[in-house]
């Protein structure tokens, strides 16, 4: 198998380590704006003696239409790579282009459905490979796999496991589709749904309508790429990075939003939506990362509410 890898995110990187080192890649391609990731991936690339090739989107069409001309690729592997690939480019090489989408599908198709998925409590999350066509997350499945959502799993740990399991059936791909050991399967699209970035104001903690639980959800879902999920206190701006559930209040039900404790032994407690309490162990502000119970000695008191 001679393989091209197109991609985009720290997601790719256990599975392109593990395919340079087996020698099975001619090439990878990112795009042309520089990050952390596009740093480590040059790093890959030149320790493994494979070009890396920057691409531009005002002319990726013609891009890429030469770079499969010169390395004639028996498939090219996708890794949340952002930009749409034409019809005719797909079909070129042998197995065509193979996307990994880093959520079940057809349920959770969209750019960034994990964000939802821990949002909204989903029990499992997982590696969906299947072959592409000029529609975004269709296309007949070739493998899947399952990570279950720990409930105090943040969005950096899961990606780190998803990372993980893409590799695995990277493995199981380029063993079997030379062979033709693989199954596919059509997607029904009756099951589809869509799931698009979040918006800004969709990261904030809503306390009058969002208990304990659904809280913590938010924050795991926004942790680390947001710093956490931004609340407003006296005017000023903090992530809650990181937080517990405790057990239900004694009977004396606070404002959502309100701050019931703050001291060092027992922590940043407040209160939300049925009398649930949340424990803010980590906070985001501009000085860093800090303990929930140290805004005590920055004025913060009991009584105080977020707004």
């Amino acid at each position: 198998m001679k393989l091209l890898i197109l991609c985009n995110d720290r997601l790719a990187l256990p599975a392109l380590s593990q395919l340079l080192q087996q020698g099975k890649v001619a090439g990878v391609g990112m795009p042309a704006r520089e990050s952390e990731v596009q740093q480590v991936v040059k790093m890959m690339c030149l320790q493994h003696h494979t070009p890396l090739r920057l691409f531009t989107k005002a002319s990726f069409k013609e891009e890429l239409d030469s770079w499969l001309s010169a390395e004639e690729p028996d498939a090219v592997l996708v890794k949340t790579f952002p930009w749409k690939i034409t019809a005719a480019a797909l079909n070129r090489p042998r197995f065509g282009f193979i996307n990994f989408h880093y959520a079940p599908l057809p349920a959770y198709r969209g750019a960034n459905p994990l964000f939802w998925m821990i949002r909204d409590g989903a029990a499992a999350t997982g590696v969906t490979v299947h072959r592409m066509t000029d529609e975004y997350d269709e296309g007949p499945v070739l493998l899947q796999s399952s990570l279950p959502i720990a409930p105090d799993a943040t969005f950096g740990m899961i990606v780190a496991g998803l990372g993980f399991h893409g590799a695995q059936l990277a493995d199981t791909l380029v063993r079997a589709l030379p062979a033709g050991n693989i199954k596919e399967s059509a997607q029904d699209s009756s099951l589809a749904k869509w799931y698009r970035r979040p918006g800004p104001q969709e990261l904030w903690i809503d306390w009058k309508h969002m208990d304990a639980p659904a809280v913590k959800r938010l924050i795991n879902a926004c942790n680390p790429w947001n710093k956490g999920a931004p609340a407003r206190l006296n005017g000023w701006t903090l992530g809650l990075s990181y937080a517990t559930v405790l057990p239900s209040g004694n009977g004396q039900a606070a404002v959502p939003g309100t701050i019931i404790c703050i001291e060092e032994e027992k922590g940043l407690q407040i209160a939300c939506k049925d009398n649930t309490i949340l424990r803010a162990d980590v906070i985001y502000t501009e000085e860093g990362f800090l303990p929930g119970f140290v805004l005590a000695g920055w004025g913060i008191r009991p009584g105080m509410q977020f707004s």
